[in-house]
């Protein structure tokens, strides 16, 4: 056995190819220095390069210290922590669902020792199993963003994943029903509980769980707008929850038609003879889209409602999602501004409306190099 000194560490042979390195850590706010001890495998040369690599990183202040945490034990703490105050209920549900099914592989791994191939292994085994680019792509960013939380705890040197190449995503064109469908459906949809919730997607392109979330005082109907301040999901283990808007961008106000209004008006009426019927067993939620004793629906009893109705009418598939996508669409053909089309659907950027609705742009940009034919005619 032998002991050498490097400044400010040490290193000690413990067997054949291992060895021990020991120094000392930067000061911490009493001006107290930690003892590291290292048990690392090699020869003395790499030995040494690895404690000169430790040495330097202490004193240009990049030095994390060496922890047994696993990855499966920092993402469970970074979703307890980082996730439970920064994101919404229901995209935390999302998280959680992610990582419990696909970071099974590098779960063992000491987090401080993941590494960008540990990462790219778990995106290659995902696609063998037959997941889609999107699921991918969806658990790469969240484990870009758990890691990215580490390097700023102090917990990583580095954010691995961004060495990391998930599958691109091909986007297909979004499905949409023309009008003549869309006129159908609502009419197959009359006897449905939720026909209005329906009609109001249509006209608005507000999210489900905006229009579930959806409350009168949000709602002025003299000057004709509607207010996007919450969101009503249901969530796992805690039922109908209240959150907030998806992002920023989706806190907006949304400019109301005079069908829109009179839809409203006509909600707003048979709610008030709903209370009426039920007298004390109303309770005053203040939501627009009630049950009838007026507690707020379900979303998720929304898009069942909505898939039988679509599939009981022979009408072709779509989700209650699509409604939305069939608003920006129309409004799009219209030769509304793609920008008040983004505003309007709550979108992050105009960038993510261009990339969505990139099928319907070709027949606009016709339009509008006919429209100037048209303004330079010589009359």
């Amino acid at each position: 056995m032998s002991d050498r000194s490097k400044g400010n560490g040490s290193i000690q042979q413990r067997a054949p190819g291992t060895w021990q390195m020991r120094y000392y850590g930067p000061p911490d706010e009493s001006g107290r220095s930690k003892q590291h001890n290292e048990t690392v495998k090699g020869s003395r040369r790499e030995v040494e390069r690895l404690l000169r690599e430790r040495l330097t990183s202490i004193e240009n202040g990049g030095f994390v210290a060496r922890e047994k945490e696993t990855v499966g034990q920092f993402l469970a703490r970074w979703l307890n922590t980082y996730g439970a105050s920064n994101v919404t209920p229901r995209t935390l549900q999302g998280y959680r669902q992610s990582i419990k099914n696909y970071s099974g592989p590098i779960n063992h791994v000491q987090v401080q020792s993941l590494t960008a191939r540990h990462v790219q292994g778990v995106y290659s085994g995902m696609a063998e199993r037959g997941l889609s680019a999107t699921t991918i792509v969806q658990f790469h960013r969240i484990i870009h963003k758990a890691l990215a939380t580490g390097v700023k705890w102090g917990t990583l040197a580095r954010n691995v994943s961004d060495a990391a190449t998930p599958p691109r995503i091909f986007r297909q064109e979004v499905a949409m029903w023309d009008v003549d469908t869309i006129h159908q459906f609502l009419e197959a949809a009359g006897a449905s509980r939720y026909r209005d919730f329906y009609h109001l997607a249509l006209l608005t392109g507000a999210r489900r769980s905006e229009l579930a979330g959806l409350q009168w005082p949000s709602v002025d109907l003299v000057i004709g707008r509607l207010a996007v301040v919450k969101t009503l999901q249901w969530i796992t283990g805690k039922g109908l929850a209240e959150g907030q808007p998806k992002t920023d961008k989706s806190r907006r106000s949304i400019a109301l038609s005079p069908e829109a209004v009179a839809l409203l008006h006509e909600i707003r009426g048979r709610q008030i003879g709903q209370q009426v019927e039920v007298a004390e067993a109303w309770q005053n939620t203040g939501y627009v889209f009630t049950r009838a004793d007026g507690r707020p629906v379900d979303p998720n009893d929304v898009s069942k409602d909505f898939s039988e109705v679509v599939k009981s009418s022979g009408l072709p598939h779509l989700t209650l999602h699509g409604l939305r996508h069939a608003h920006a669409t129309l409004l799009l053909e219209a030769g509304i501004n793609v920008k008040v089309v983004s505003e309007r659907l709550g979108h992050a950027s105009i960038a993510i409306t261009l990339d969505i609705y990139s099928h319907v742009l070709p027949g606009i940009q016709e339009a509008a190099a006919l429209a100037l034919d048209a303004k330079l005619a010589r009359k």
